[in-house]
């Protein structure tokens, strides 16, 4: 084997990108819904956009369209974190999350673009079960997984870039060039017994969280990217014991129970599914926020579409756990609502931006709807 095919084909620990994927889908959900819906107020405002791309020179989005777009997007990504992904899903949740913040320079977070390109990385990643990531030997099973490489490729040219950012305003910029060539050789590691590369990666790894630890920021970027490190330099070993222990449920129950074959309860799988999909949004109706309702009910249609194939071709229980995760999502969608100021700050924001532009029957609504919602 040449050796640019064994560095992009080789062997991976499976846990990895099994874990990433379901790591950066969760942070993706909450973020959303932490960070990037308090300040959906100030879209669609006096018809002011500015647009990431001139494709969107003419588009003005509302603020339920934004709304809508986050909903649709992390309740989906959220699903696919709490059970087997797909790759459709996975493709809406890419194009979604990218649509969000490419619209509009009212939300810019600097982290975006490069979230984007990872989740473009996962509709690539194998899509695999508990099962097949985590073995009930001590022995993590290993696979070809390019697009996990190429998640590893994409993070090292991202540090490389801060580098010479750095080294181009005359800052310090070898922690950076350490983290590129850490992420450069990442990969390798679990294709080699040796004991010198199995104890030198963990080293490597504390290049990025030691440059995410010592720059923090107000936004979850150090969160998204420690969790990542760790991920992607601890021994698979260790990611291995972890995985299996949390997904003992999956791999000793939900698994075994959707290999149950073909007979009398087909139809009772498939009339259940429809409407677990139809009943799952209503969960949304509480969250009390503009467009959230659509983007939930988009994301039930958009689940028809992944469980599709899975309701007419097989009788198994997978879609009923698929339709499970959705409620899942939308569930955790209300409960983060109901536990956080998020709604708070949405209608606080409103208010004060109604105020400003001199609209005070709205800034009184929004007013008393933050107050409804102050912890």
């Amino acid at each position: 084997m040449k050796p640019l095919t064994r560095y992009w084909f080789g062997d991976v620990a499976l846990a990895r990108p099994y874990s990433l994927v379901r790591f950066v889908l969760t942070m993706l959900a909450f973020d959303s819904w932490l960070n990037l819906m308090p300040h959906g107020a100030k879209y669609g405002v006096g018809g002011f956009n500015v647009a990431h791309f001139p494709v969107f020179g003419d588009f003005i989005p509302s603020a339920p369209f934004y709304l809508g777009v986050l909903a649709f997007t992390s309740v989906l990504a959220l699903s696919q974190a709490l059970y087997r992904p797909h790759r459709i899903a996975l493709a809406l949740v890419a194009m979604g999350y990218t649509l969000g913040w490419t619209c509009s320079l009212l939300d810019s977070v600097a982290y975006h673009y490069l979230v984007s390109l990872y989740l473009g990385c996962f509709v690539f990643f194998p899509m695999l079960s508990a099962r097949a990531a985590f073995s009930r030997s001590d022995r993590a099973p290993r696979g070809s997984a390019w697009a996990y490489v190429l998640f590893c490729v994409t993070t090292a040219i991202v540090y490389f870039y801060v580098a010479a950012w750095d080294a181009a305003d005359g800052e310090p910029y070898w922690l950076p060039m350490v983290c590129s060539g850490a992420y450069l050789v990442a990969s390798m590691q679990d294709r080699s017994d040796s004991t010198a590369v199995l104890v030198t990666m963990p080293f490597l790894g504390v290049a990025p969280i030691a440059f995410h630890w010592l720059t923090p920021t107000e936004s979850w970027f150090p969160i998204y990217m420690i969790g990542i490190a760790v991920l992607v330099f601890a021994p698979a070993r260790w990611i291995h014991v972890a995985g299996r222990t949390l997904t003992f449920p999956a791999r000793n129950w939900l698994q075994d129970q959707s290999e149950v074959g073909i007979d009398e309860r087909a139809s009772q799988v498939f009339y259940a599914s429809l409407a677990g999909l139809v009943t799952a949004p209503v969960v949304s109706m509480f969250v009390d926020l503009p467009g959230v309702k659509t983007g939930c009910a988009l994301t039930a249609i958009a689940m028809l579409f992944v469980i599709g194939r899975q309701l007419y071709l097989t009788p198994k229980r997978r879609p009923l756990w698929r339709v499970v995760s959705l409620f899942g999502g939308c569930l955790a969608l209300w409960i983060t609502m109901a536990t956080s100021t998020a709604r708070f700050d949405y209608y606080r924001s409103g208010a004060i931006d109604a105020d400003l532009r001199g609209d005070h029957d709205a800034a009184a609504l929004m007013r008393e709807k933050a107050e409804r919602y102050r912890r």
